[in-house]
């Protein structure tokens, strides 16, 4: 599957957005920017490694003889790279952030809502289109393992910068202290 890599798993989906309604589909990306407690669901989803929104309104000339293109409806293009399955990343949106899905997706030609989970699931996979490439640098690892190994050496970096001139005895007690307190890191 070009989908996957390692425990990777990437997603695009390209939905049009029903006439006169693109403006609403962008305000509710823009409230939750100004309201923080309506994205703090999606902060805490460890499993994405990453996310990403953008409008499609036209397509810029790229050279002759192609002339730029509008067109018959704006579209929203979603893409995402996340660890776990499909199924499981579908299903803690739409049992998550039901509202949120339907701020996004509202103004979607064809959605049916994040509930029931099984007719949003069809809507995604309908207007889902499967990567020709996709890579990870570390493709054996989750994003919960990246972060905790970017603090884990924050940690160590303050350790060695405050154990440089310990005595060896000294050095011992500092370092069993670091260890346990970089626990849920390693």
């Amino acid at each position: 599957m070009s989908n996957v890599c390692g425990r990777a798993t990437a997603m695009t989906v390209l939905t049009p957005i029903r006439p006169g309604r693109l403006t609403f589909t962008k305000l509710g990306f823009i409230l939750p920017r100004k309201v923080p407690w309506m994205t703090e669901a999606l902060r805490k989803l460890s499993f994405i490694h990453f996310a990403r929104w953008s409008f499609i309104e036209a397509i810029p000339q790229n050279g002759m003889p192609q002339r730029p293109e509008r067109p018959r409806y704006a579209y929203l293009y979603f893409e995402s790279n996340f660890n776990g399955t499909w199924d499981d990343y579908i299903d803690a949106f739409s049992y998550i952030m039901p509202v949120r899905m339907r701020l996004i997706w509202g103004t979607s030609y064809g959605f049916p809502g994040a509930k029931p989970v099984q007719r949003f699931k069809e809507y995604i996979t309908h207007n889902e289109f499967e990567a020709d490439h996709f890579y990870g640098a570390y493709p054996e690892h989750t994003a919960t393992m990246v972060l905790n190994a970017l603090s884990l050496n924050d940690k160590f970096e303050a350790f060695r910068a405050s154990s440089a001139n310990l005595a060896p005895a000294e050095f011992a007690a500092a370092w069993r202290g670091f260890v346990h307190s970089a626990q849920t890191e390693l």
